[in-house]
């Protein structure tokens, strides 16, 4: 093995939350050798963003930075800048896509019993702008409530027999959303059947709460997430000399990770179990 010379990459992950808050955590990665134990955000960092000419720094809140009174609107550009270990500087830039409405997210659950394993089915329906290529993220988080007194978080993961879906390859790398394109519907309505499986289904379950979002993500962040999925699914196989390592696509300049904003639709379906 080549143990590199020791030297560390900033890492920064950066979102947005639904009441417009710009946040940003930053780390740093250290030598194989390295025995310095790092723990949460690198608070000594500096960071600001550039959102139609106007720069703004970000603050640092105690866990992460954070850009405070940033409201910012599909189409918009907005430039990153980091600067952390050793006075490096760490940018890039991301758009923020347009907003998606989905008009129909139908969850059928329980649909399919096979070996304690409940097998339910998601409808996904959206009209798709006709303009350049889009990008897409569904997810969903699927709470129980077991005995009016426990909360758990049942393990699901996807599975999709529609054209769309296994054209992405992502399948067997079982992600945790699905990601995809519009390549080969550009321009129209689609409807994309899903399915999900859901464990420690009991007798003493009295909730479902099912949360479904459908993202509009840009491109870096498509090829992102799908390189990813990948690295997780294979990096057991890396240890054991049984498979390559995988790159994970970015869009950080002089770092690692990830600068993409998006929008997205919620929906919230609660199943009661009487």
């Amino acid at each position: 093995m080549d143990i590199p010379q020791a030297e560390t990459t900033t890492v920064a992950f950066t979102s947005q939350s639904h009441n417009d808050t710009l946040q940003l955590y930053i780390a740093r990665t250290r030598h194989i050798y390295d025995t310095t134990r790092y723990s949460g955000c690198d608070s000594t960092a500096e960071a600001f963003v550039i959102h139609n000419g106007n720069q703004t720094p970000l603050r640092y809140n105690g866990k992460r930075f954070i850009a405070d009174g940033l409201s910012a609107q599909p189409g918009d550009t907005i430039f990153l800048r980091v600067t952390g270990t050793d006075n490096k500087h760490t940018f890039a830039q991301t758009v923020i896509p347009k907003s998606i409405i989905a008009h129909n997210i139908e969850i059928t659950p329980s649909a399919l019993l096979i070996d304690d394993v409940y097998f339910s089915r998601v409808q996904l329906s959206f009209d798709d702008p006709s303009d350049e290529t889009n990008y897409y993220e569904f997810s969903l988080t699927v709470t129980q409530i077991v005995d009016d007194s426990s909360t758990s978080y049942g393990y699901h993961y996807f599975r999709s027999f529609d054209p769309i879906m296994v054209s992405e390859d992502i399948m067997q790398y079982e992600p945790t959303t699905m990601l995809f394109s519009d390549a080969m519907f550009n321009g129209s309505q689609v409807s994309i059947p899903l399915y999900y499986f859901l464990y420690f289904f009991t007798e003493s379950l009295q909730k479902v709460i099912v949360v479904s979002e459908l993202r509009s993500v840009t491109r870096e962040h498509y090829l992102y997430y799908k390189t990813l999925y990948k690295f997780m699914y294979n990096q057991g196989g890396i240890w054991q000399g049984m498979t390559l390592p995988v790159s994970i696509d970015g869009n950080i300049e002089n770092g690692a990770g990830l600068f993409s904003l998006f929008t997205s639709t919620r929906d919230t379906v609660v199943y009661e179990f009487k």
